[in-house]
C-alpha cells in the first residue's frame, strides 16, 4: 500500500516532466499501480519499486523537442499524443481549404460569404476566450508563431511564387491558392485557440 508521503514523491517526480494535467493523471495512476504491484508481489521496498518504475518509464518520460519548429521540451509520451492531435488539426484545416476551393469553383459569390463566416468564427473564438478569461491576449499572439503556423508560412513561401509564375498573375491576393493557404492558417488558429480554451495542450 502506497502511503500519502510516497504518493507525494511520485507526484513530485512526474511534475518535473511538465506533463499536461490530463496526461499527468493517467501516467500517475499507471505509475502508482506499477510501484504498488512491485512492492506487493516482488516484496520490494518503496525506493526500489520507485526506481524500477522510473527505469521502466524512462523512455516515455524522456524530455524531447516538442516539434521541429519548437524550442520547448516535453515528455516523449506527451509528444506522441501531441503529434496525433496536430495531425487531426492539419487534416481539418486541409478539409476546410478544399471545401472553400470547391465553393470558389462552383459558386464564387457564396465564396465571399464563406470568407466572412471564417473571419467571424475566428474573431468570435478570440473574443470569447479573452472575455471569458480562459485565454490571454498573449495566448492568441503565440498562435501566430506556433509550429503549425510556421509550417504554413514555409508552405506559402513555396506556393506563392510558384502560383504567380505559372499563372502569370503577380498580385498577391488574386490567385485562389494564396487564399486557400490563408484559410488553412486561420482554420489552424481557430482550432489551436479552441483547444487552449478547453485547457488541452497544443503548445500554446
Amino acid at each position: 500500500m502506497i502511503s500519502l508521503e510516497q504518493e507525494k514523491q511520485i507526484t513530485a517526480y512526474l511534475n518535473l516532466k511538465r506533463l499536461s494535467p490530463q496526461i499527468l493523471d493517467e501516467v500517475k495512476d499507471h505509475f502508482m499501480m506499477q510501484v504498488g504491484s512491485l512492492m506487493e508481489n516482488e516484496n520490494m521496498s518503496f525506493q526500489k519499486a520507485f526506481l524500477a518504475a522510473m527505469i521502466c518509464w524512462q523512455k516515455e518520460l524522456e524530455m524531447v523537442k516538442a516539434d521541429f519548429f519548437s524550442f520547448r521540451k516535453i515528455a516523449r509520451i506527451e509528444k506522441e499524443l501531441l503529434q496525433r492531435r496536430f495531425n487531426k488539426i492539419t487534416l481539418t484545416a486541409l478539409l476546410v481549404s478544399l471545401i472553400s476551393a470547391g465553393i470558389y469553383v462552383v459558386a464564387d459569390k457564396v465564396y465571399d460569404y464563406f470568407q466572412i463566416f471564417a473571419l467571424i468564427a475566428f474573431a468570435s473564438t478570440v473574443l470569447f476566450g479573452i472575455f471569458s478569461g480562459k485565454i490571454k491576449f498573449t495566448d492568441y499572439q503565440r498562435t501566430s508563431f506556433h509550429p503549425l503556423i510556421i509550417r504554413n508560412l514555409i508552405l506559402g513561401m513555396i506556393i506563392f511564387p510558384a502560383e504567380c509564375y505559372f499563372s502569370g498573375e503577380y498580385e498577391f491576393w488574386k490567385p485562389v491558392c494564396n487564399q486557400l493557404v490563408i484559410f488553412y492558417s486561420v482554420t489552424i488558429q481557430i482550432q489551436l485557440l479552441y483547444f487552449r480554451i478547453k485547457k488541452i495542450n497544443v503548445l500554446v
